[in-house]
């Protein structure tokens, strides 16, 4: 699949912390929390800082994403196999924001810490087993290296049909210009946790979980405790976490804080990189054209 800059905005944290009052997982019971109106407006902030203008947009990754499709189809049609491209992937609205940890109520009392299901995509490809060298080539093998991949007395590209239908369109890519804005996108959020505005958010933050019987100093810890990661249960001590996580960051503001805090350092970096940000902005119009081209043909 096309990987959208998009993606290089998901911020990533790191912290520790137990929260007073932690308890054993009991997957059947369920907090006792009001979850908010079942029509929940959520709110993206990944999509609107200021790095995201130089990301593809979604129109953009569907017609990529499509003709790689599309490509790897013919491909696999002249081996003599039947393959039927992969709905595209798109950004679903279904799902609250994570940037800065869990934000929407409904999914709290649901899913806790872990992610919504509804934004969990199944790649799975659906062909037969006998055919997935055409698809793949030498899948983790270097380039050119190992023996060539035959299928039915044809030779298969190293990179099978799938790698030379991104390989044709990653041409256009722009690695300098992609590198210095994923570069941008994780270097913010970092510098925001060094933000005063934000240190003084988490601080009436965790003020807010004190009260509510749980002992964090930022939001991030919750976040990335190991009780909360993995697995398929989900605790009522994990439910009843995310909840009060969620009451306290629209008690204090703090997403807002933290999105205008991270925006006004992304402003500044974008600035400072304004000619390579732009060539890649270029560089994905130039991409997206082609694939258009390429769906338009057939």
């Amino acid at each position: 699949m096309c990987l959208a800059l998009a993606a290089a905005l998901l911020g990533c944290s790191s912290g520790g912390g137990s929260g007073e009052g932690d308890g054993p997982a009991v997957a059947s019971e369920s907090p006792a929390v009001s979850v908010g109106e079942p029509t929940e407006r959520l709110v993206s902030y990944t999509s609107r800082l200021p790095i995201a203008q130089f990301s593809y947009t979604e129109a953009e990754n569907t017609a990529i994403d499509s003709a790689q499709q599309l490509l790897t189809q013919h491909c696999m049609n002249a081996y003599g196999i039947a393959y039927e491209p992969m709905e595209p992937d798109r950004q679903t609205s279904e799902s609250a924001d994570r940037r800065y940890g869990v934000s929407s109520l409904n999914e709290a009392a649901r899913y806790g810490y872990h992610p919504n299901p509804a934004t969990l995509r199944d790649d799975q490809v659906d062909i037969p087993k006998e055919a997935l060298p055409v698809f793949y080539g030498k899948r983790g093998a270097p380039q050119g290296s190992g023996p060539d991949v035959v299928y039915k007395g044809k030779k298969v590209p190293d990179a099978g049909c799938f790698g030379q239908s991104v390989g044709k369109l990653s041409q256009y890519d722009d690695p300098d210009g992609a590198a210095v804005a994923s570069r941008i996108a994780t270097g913010s959020f970092q510098e925001s946790l060094d933000d005063p505005a934000v240190k003084d958010v988490f601080r009436e933050w965790s003020s807010c979980m004190r009260k509510a019987g749980f002992h964090y100093a930022s939001p991030n810890e919750p976040l990335n405790k190991s009780e909360f990661q993995g697995g398929e249960v989900i605790s009522a001590q994990e439910r009843k976490t995310a909840v009060a996580d969620v009451r306290c960051k629209e008690t204090t503001g703090l997403l807002n804080v933290w999105f205008n805090a991270e925006s006004a350092i992304q402003r500044a970096h974008i600035q400072a990189n304004a000619k390579a940000l732009q060539g890649l902005r270029a560089a994905h119009r130039e991409k997206a054209a082609e694939a258009r081209r390429i769906l338009a043909e057939g």
